[in-house]
């Protein structure tokens, strides 16, 4: 028998009238967002992300970037309507055998198979989830009986005309209807991005830069945290009820304890930091670089309170989202590792970690957990979520320079960036930022703003004076107090960071 023999005319029908019904699903499951949280394809996409494989999800960064996360969310609808489809040609074929099978039948699967789907994505089995599940399935169920009820002969152009628009006329139909529902929800149960960050119960004192460096696109001393880089491995980050939320302290301690979120707010070793962090798949001159200011307690304070065992050999930070991350108890002994929860004179928002995330300076961002609710102290050695994924375990950030601004004044063209090394060692590291406009064939010493604080990168300028529309070939470099020089070799940010000299071409 052949493919076509097979497959009727009523089949292709059927599985069309399935897809629709599944983008409608998927539509319910957006409008019903409010009352669990969020859209509810978001936490399945984020089920899938933790239990793939460490290699595919490393390749699928490597491969899409930034849009890793769009297209599994947009191959999650792709598929939802794929397998609806799939189940509207045997909805068809067992309605052909047995006509008894009952709209209540289809409805408490489609309601129980949704139930399902959301409690893989961590959704908690409850009557918001019930509810959701009963609008999303209602929604495509209805939709499916308004095609089914219409002709479906499409043996003529006109009826196959005629079916492609009442499907059309559906999608457009629950559409507005979605976004009407969705509205009203969102102004009842309120939107899961509408906390806003608290003022903090201290004052906060920012350091201040230097103006002579504030030009072009120059960036400000101090980073936004509107402004602030966000990066994790969520399509959507976890929102967190504070009076709720509590801090445990756990493992191998003799006295672990739990911290509610008011007293870590109001904790005596409170301290203030500015501090530079970057993205580990930064590129050489991307902007997944911030410098902020942060308030937090130090770890070792809440670490020390637990009264860690002789044999502690890791300290493991856990997660709301199930991201984890390690290192060495060592470490923890510096002041200047906090569990912060102020960024700005705020609170954190729920994108930068709130209620608490940690600060590790002088190491990539990957390595410093966010939305963190348990501190585990362990007697063996842990790997971190990304280092199972094959990136470096230590992940020390690579001494760098970047182009910032080319900024042409009268006859002078300004020429300024950022450069960062020695982060970690809480003492200057960079003794220079060198310049060429030539490619690299000659050098020049830019001028560097004074140190504004131990872990902040540094803003350089350097002018130079050139007829208008002028080529130039702008290389920058760091180099260390001890006289060693940025690395030009080339390297892609998996494993260890980018590293390489940050080149741009501009015609001033």
């Amino acid at each position: 028998m052949s493919f076509a023999e097979y497959v009727t005319q009523e089949d292709v029908v059927a599985a069309l009238r399935g897809a629709v019904v599944g983008l409608v699903w998927v539509g319910g499951l957006f409008a019903a967002g409010p009352l669990t949280g969020g859209f509810g394809l978001i936490p399945l996409a984020d089920f899938v992300i933790v239990t793939s494989p460490g290699w595919f999800a490393a390749t699928m960064i490597d491969l899409l970037g930034f849009w890793a996360k769009p297209l599994l969310l947009g191959s999650l609808v792709a598929g939802a309507a794929l397998l609806a489809g799939g189940l509207g040609v045997v909805a068809a074929r067992l309605s052909v055998v047995d006509d008894r099978i009952s709209s209540s039948v289809w409805v408490s699967s489609g309601v129980a198979v949704t139930c399902g789907l959301l409690a893989l994505g961590g959704v908690p089995l409850s009557a918001p989830m019930i509810t959701t599940a009963l609008i999303a399935v209602f929604q495509a169920f209805l939709a499916g009986w308004i095609l089914k009820s219409s002709s479906t002969d499409t043996t003529s152009l006109q009826s196959r005309r005629s079916f492609a628009g009442r499907s059309l006329a559906i999608l457009g139909g629950a559409t507005v209807s979605v976004g009407l529902f969705r509205a009203t929800l969102d102004r009842i149960a309120g939107s899961r991005d509408s906390r806003t960050p608290d003022m903090l119960p201290v004052a906060v004192s920012p350091p201040t830069g230097d103006p002579g460096f504030e030009f072009g696109e120059m960036p400000p001393a101090i980073t936004s945290p509107a402004d602030h880089y966000v990066i994790h491995k969520n399509v959507s980050p976890p929102s967190i009820d504070a009076s709720e939320w509590q801090l445990t302290v756990s493992g191998a301690v003799s006295d672990p304890y739990e911290l509610a979120y008011d007293d870590l707010l109001g904790h005596e070793k409170t301290v203030q930091q500015s501090m530079t962090m970057v993205c580990v798949s930064n590129e050489v001159g991307g902007d997944l670089i911030g410098t902020a200011h942060w308030t937090g307690v130090p770890l070792s304070e809440l670490v020390e309170t637990a009264a860690p065992a002789d044999g502690t050999v890791d300290v493991v930070t856990h997660a709301a989202d199930g991201y984890s991350e390690t290192f060495p108890i060592e470490q923890i002994r510096r002041e200047d590792i906090l569990l912060a929860y102020g960024m700005g004179d705020r609170t954190l928002r729920d994108k930068n970690g709130f209620p608490a995330r940690l600060l590790i300076p002088g190491r990539y961002g990957m390595k410093m957990t966010k939305w963190i609710d348990e501190i585990e102290l362990v007697e063996s050695d842990r790997d971190g979520y990304w280092h199972e994924r094959g990136w470096n375990e230590e992940a020390v950030l690579n001494t760098g320079s970047y182009i910032q601004s080319v900024t042409r004044d009268g006859q002078t063209v300004q020429i300024g960036g950022v450069a960062f090394g020695g982060l970690e060692t809480q003492f200057e590291e960079i003794q220079a930022v060198e310049v060429s406009i030539d490619g690299g064939d000659s050098w020049n010493q830019a001028t560097l703003e004074s140190q504004l604080g131990p872990h902040m990168r540094r803003r350089w300028k350097h002018p130079v004076d050139v007829e208008a529309g002028t080529e130039l070939e702008i290389v920058c470099r760091t180099i260390r107090q001890d006289g060693s020089v940025q690395t030009a070799d080339e390297t892609d940010p998996r494993p260890g960071g980018a590293t390489g000299w940050h080149r741009v071409s501009e015609t001033v």
